[in-house]
C-alpha cells in the first residue's frame, strides 16, 4: 500500500515539556503500553504521574484537582481532552492488526473482570472473530481510539449501539471517513511509535523530548506463552483483516510516519540534542535527590517502596548512569547511600565521573552492618569541566544478581545492582551535613 506521508523535515522534536504543559500517552489496549507507561513515569516526580489508568476513575475529578499531575497515561482516548484545562502534549503507539487483535482476544480470556469474558473464555479464536461479540469489540479497535470521543457511544468498544445491533456498528466503525481523521491526528500529536520496533521508539521518543539517548528498556506485561499466529486459516485471517480494514491503513500510515522520523536520527544527532536540551537547563550546585524523583539516566528499576522512603534499584546490567546539570566551576562532593544483595558486590562500587573514576570513601550506616552503605566521592572542576552541558555520573558494580538464581526460595527474578536510597551533591566547602567518621575506605 502506498502511503502518503507529509514531508519528513515538517515534524521537529517537541523539546523538554514547559512547566504548564502535560503529556498524555493514549493508550491502545495491547500495544505495549505497560511497558511504556513504566519507562514515562521514570521521567517525571513521583507526584506529578496520575495513578488513575481508567477513565472511569479520572471522571470524578475536577480540572483544577487534576492540575497537579503532568503525566497521564491509560485508555482515556481522546475524551481526557474534556477533562484536563488545556489541550496535552500526545503521543501513542500503533501494533500490526493482526497481532494487537490475537493479543485482544487472549486479554478477554484471562481477565475475569472484563465485560466479555464469561462469553469468551470457552472460544477459539476463530470463534470470536465470527461472531458479533468479535465485532462489537474489534471492528477497528485502535482507530476508534484515535478519534472517536464521546463516552456515552463510542469509548473503549463499549457502545451503546452495540444494543441497536451489529449493523448500525459497522456502519459507524466501518466509515471511511474515519482514516483521514486518524491520520489528522497523528500528523498533530507529538509523537507516534509502533510496538513492533520498541527499542527504536524509545530512541526516538527520548529524543522527542530531550531525555537520555536509551537503547533498551525492560518489557513488562507480556504473554508467558506466545500465539502462533501461523497456525491461522487464511479464513480467520482474512476475517481479521475485514474487521480492521481501516486500522491497516492508519497503522500503515503511522508506521512510515515513524520510520521516515527514526530514519533521519542517528547516535551522532541523538546525543547533539540531548547536550543541547541539558544545556539549557540552569547549573546546580547543589543537589537533594530522592528516589521519587524523576531520572535523566540509564539502567533504572522502578521506583519502590515499603515501609520508608522511596528507593530504586539499578539494573538488570551492573553499570547504570545518572546525568545531573552541575555547575562546573567549583569543588563539588558527591554523596550517595546505596545497598545490595551481597557484600560482594558492595564491596566492588567503582563511582565514574564524564568517564574518569574517581577516588571514594564510604562508612557503614548500621550496626551491625546490613548492607547499606553512605559513599562520598570529591569531584573537581576539572573533572566537572570535562562535559560542561551536564555531568555523567556512572555506577558500576562487578556483576548484578538474580536472586532467584542464587538463592533456594527466592522468586525476585529481576537482575539487581545497587539499591539507592539518597543522593546529594553539595560545594566542598560547605556540607549540607556533617561527615561522619569514615569505617571504610
Amino acid at each position: 500500500m502506498t502511503v502518503e506521508l507529509k514531508p519528513a523535515a515538517t515534524w521537529k522534536p517537541h523539546g523538554l515539556l514547559g512547566p504548564d504543559e502535560r503529556l498524555y500517552f493514549l493508550h491502545i489496549p495491547k500495544t505495549a503500553g505497560t511497558s511504556l507507561r513504566t519507562f514515562l513515569e521514570s521521567r517525571f516526580d513521583f507526584e506529578e504521574v496520575c495513578p488513575i489508568l481508567k477513565l472511569n476513575g479520572l471522571l470524578p475529578f475536577s480540572p483544577t484537582e487534576l492540575d497537579k499531575y503532568r503525566l497521564f497515561c491509560g485508555h482515556h482516548g481522546l475524551y481526557i481532552r474534556s477533562l484536563l484545562r488545556s489541550e496535552p502534549v500526545m503521543l501513542t503507539v500503533l501494533r500490526d492488526p493482526l497481532q494487537r487483535t490475537i493479543s485482544h482476544f487472549r486479554h478477554l480470556q484471562a481477565t475475569e473482570k472484563d465485560w466479555l469474558h464469561e462469553t469468551v473464555k470457552h472460544m477459539t479464536f476463530e470463534e470470536f472473530v465470527m461472531s458479533e461479540h468479535g465485532v462489537v469489540e474489534l471492528l477497528n479497535f485502535q482507530t476508534r481510539y484515535l478519534v472517536l470521543d464521546d463516552i456515552r457511544d463510542d469509548f473503549f468498544g463499549h457502545s451503546a449501539l452495540r444494543r441497536r445491533g451489529v449493523h448500525e456498528l459497522e456502519r459507524k466503525y466501518g466509515d471511511p471517513s474515519l482514516v483521514d481523521r486518524a491520520k489528522a491526528l497523528l500528523d498533530r500529536i507529538a509523537f507516534v511509535g509502533i510496538q513492533e520496533q520498541f527499542d527504536e521508539t524509545l530512541r526516538l521518543l527520548s529524543y522527542t523530548f530531550g531525555w537520555p539517548p536509551v537503547e533498551s528498556f525492560p518489557s513488562f506485561n507480556s504473554a508467558k506463552v506466545p500465539f502462533d499466529a501461523s497456525q491461522l486459516t487464511d479464513e480467520v485471517v482474512g476475517r481479521v483483516r475485514e474487521l480492521t480494514t481501516i486500522d491497516q491503513e492508519v497503522y500503515d500510515y503511522g508506521a512510515e510516519l515513524f520510520r521516515s522520523r527514526l530514519a533521519a536520527l542517528d547516535t551522532a544527532e541523538e546525543e547533539r540534542s540531548y547536550r543541547e536540551v541539558m544545556a539549557s537547563r540552569p547549573r546546580e550546585s547543589r543537589v537533594a535527590f530522592g528516589f521519587d524523583r524523576a531520572i535523566l539516566g540509564t539502567n533504572w528499576l522502578v521506583r519502590e517502596r515499603s515501609d520508608g522512603p522511596w528507593h530504586r534499584w539499578s539494573g538488570p546490567t551492573r553499570v547504570t548512569t545518572m546525568d545531573l546539570p552541575l555547575a562546573t566551576e567549583r569543588p563539588l562532593v558527591l554523596r550517595f547511600r546505596a545497598g545490595a544483595r551481597t557484600r560482594e558486590v558492595l564491596d566492588s562500587v567503582e563511582v565514574f565521573v564524564n568517564d574518569e573514576r574517581v577516588p571514594q570513601r564510604w562508612w557503614n550506616t548500621e550496626d551491625p552492618p546490613k548492607g547499606r552503605r553512605v559513599f562520598e566521592a570529591s569531584l573537581s572542576p576539572e573533572v566537572l569541566g570535562r562535559n560542561p552541558a551536564y555531568t555523567r555520573i556512572r555506577f558500576e558494580v562487578e556483576r548484578a544478581i538474580v536472586p532467584a538464581e542464587e538463592w533456594p526460595g527466592e522468586k525476585d527474578r529481576r537482575s539487581l545492582a545497587l539499591y539507592f536510597h539518597w543522593l546529594e551533591v553539595f560545594p566542598r566547602c560547605g556540607r549540607s551535613s556533617p561527615t561522619p567518621p569514615p569505617t571504610g575506605v
